[in-house]
């Protein structure tokens, strides 16, 4: 393949293995629009779920459109503005967002505090998706991290604040599906700060060791290990699998204990993006976005921001110890890294980076 300017990757709908790389056209902009080139972004289990749900009703593939047949991928990650015919968006600025697997991307900005809304972005479920954030002028050393991790930990953060509501209520436990993921590690990491509150970690056989060599868990037991041990009562449980047979491994475990259930992920999606039926107490679908926004209102931007973002710099640092960046450039990388993710083939202490 011959280096293009600028190219889109294309993945086929009916088989997310296939793609495509085309060139893209360069448009030009009207006025109050901007471009900006993607940088780097990273791979995760979050977006192979955008791509497994990319025609559900949350429309994932009608963010970025792509020819019949295709869809373009979201991703997260930063870009810097290489024209700009939008007042206050100077060229050379850089913003962490929300991307497609393409070399550039176009944008009507509207300012806001921290960095701008794409006023042009309506196929979105929520403006979480639509906001960019002003990033410092250079990378920095932990700037693959928040590639990776910067989607990820909001919701590792807002679920500790509700956990430590409901322990002042009389939780004892906290049961954590997919301990090994990214998200799960996060909470855990927030978690093991907190008196008074048992974490046990689920996991596959395979990723045992290494979410027990994290040493955030309390304890850590394969799915099919669970049994009728004894369940500090009452009981929380976080499910990052949307998996109806896990989730019920979890409730036979923990019985009568088991008070509240938060679905807060799809590392084993299912064809329906519904929650499972999996009996009482019924999973409450966790979507981060409502959350986050809703706590801003309850106690302030700011003070959330100031708090959200001590809390992400200390566990990215963190991170340091036990995740491995794999850097990789250009669209058969990302192709790779995609599938990789997609089919469920990513180890737990590695995290892939791309540039296009």
């Amino acid at each position: 393949m011959s280096p293009m300017d600028a190219w889109d990757l294309l993945f086929e709908r009916d088989d997310l293995t296939r793609y495509e790389v085309r060139q893209a056209t360069s448009a030009r902009l009207r006025p109050g629009q901007v471009r900006l080139a993607v940088e780097r972004f990273g791979i995760t289990t979050v977006t192979a779920t955008y791509a497994l749900f990319g025609d559900s009703p949350l429309r994932f593939f009608d963010v970025f459109p792509a020819p019949e047949g295709f869809g373009r991928v979201p991703v997260w990650g930063f870009a810097r503005v290489v024209e700009s015919r939008a007042a206050g968006i100077v060229e050379g600025s850089r913003f962490f967002g929300y991307f497609p697997t393409s070399t550039h991307h176009i944008v009507t900005p509207e300012a806001i505090s921290g960095g701008f809304i794409d006023t042009e972005q309506k196929a979105v479920p929520h403006d979480w998706y639509r906001t960019y954030e002003t990033a410092t002028p250079e990378a920095d050393e932990l700037d693959d991290r928040r590639a990776l991790l910067h989607p990820l930990f909001p919701c590792s953060f807002t679920l500790a604040d509700a956990i430590g509501k409901h322990a002042t209520e009389g939780v004892k436990s906290v049961l954590i599906s997919s301990a090994s993921c990214k998200t799960a590690i996060g909470l855990a990491d927030l978690l093991a700060r907190r008196d008074g509150i048992s974490v046990t970690g689920v996991t596959s056989g395979e990723h045992k060791a290494f979410a027990r060599g994290l040493e955030l868990y309390d304890s850590v037991v394969a799915y099919d290990e669970l049994g009728a041990d004894a369940v500090p009562s009452p009981a929380l449980f976080v499910d990052f699998t949307n998996s109806a047979e896990r989730i019920r491994a979890v409730y036979r475990h923990a019985g009568a204990q088991l008070t509240t259930t938060f679905l807060a992920g799809f590392t084993h999606p299912s064809t329906s993006f519904a929650p499972p039926e999996v009996g009482d107490p019924q999973p409450q679908p966790y979507f981060t976005p409502a959350v986050e926004e809703q706590t801003m209102a309850e106690v302030g931007a700011d003070a959330y921001k100031r708090r959200y973002r001590e809390a992400e710099e200390e566990f990215l640092t963190g991170t340091r110890s036990w995740l491995v960046v794999q850097r990789g450039n250009g669209p058969d990388a990302i192709a790779d890294a995609f599938r990789t993710v997609l089919a469920g083939e990513q180890k737990p202490a590695v995290g892939a980076v791309l540039t296009p």
